[in-house]
């Protein structure tokens, strides 16, 4: 039976600047396979309190498969995140892991990447699978009891007379005038 074929990984790219991937020597033949790593910087993302570490750098690996028209894109991103606990407010981190499922053509069709000049930028596409990844509510721990109540005590104002009642709201007066149902 007919195998595709499997060209060499493309190892080390650049964290700095966008991840260019070269599709020349892949599109030449309907079911050539290439193996891709590498990483890029991704910057300023963040999901409800949960954001990408200061840096982020997230590390990729893919695998491109060529068809008649266009490239199909797989495989994961991961990178370092930072949050607080949803518990006790306390400085959490973590790894997350985004899955990339994309398709790549020289004429797109809505929501699919674009092939340009023999690469494909896969930026955006990393950057979506790790924001889609990060944890909307981190804990520390999974036993987490919240805030320690020693730290953060719970306080109650202390009313000097408690059978007087507050004064009525001034708005009040203006709307017990209404009869709506006469």
């Amino acid at each position: 039976p007919w195998m595709p074929n499997v060209s060499r990984s493309s190892r080390g790219r650049p964290a700095h600047g966008p991840l260019l991937v070269p599709v020349a020597e892949l599109r030449r033949r309907v079911g050539n396979v290439d193996e891709v790593e590498g990483a890029v910087a991704l910057d300023g993302a963040e999901v409800l309190g949960t954001r990408l570490a200061d840096g982020a750098e997230a590390t990729v690996a893919l695998r491109l498969e060529a068809l008649s028209d266009a490239v199909v894109i797989t495989g994961e991103a991961e990178a370092p995140w930072e949050g607080e606990c949803r518990r006790c407010l306390e400085p959490v981190s973590g790894m997350t892991i985004g899955d990339i499922d994309e398709v790549a053509r020289t004429m797109p069709l809505g929501g699919e990447l674009a092939i340009e000049d023999d690469r494909i930028d896969l930026t955006e596409a990393v950057r979506a699978a790790v924001v889609l990844a990060l944890p909307m509510a981190p804990l520390c721990s999974d036993d987490c009891m919240g805030p320690d109540p020693e730290a953060y005590p719970v306080t109650v104002e202390d009313k000097a007379d408690d059978d007087e009642a507050p004064p009525p709201d001034p708005r009040w007066p203006a709307l017990s005038e209404l009869h709506p149902d006469e």
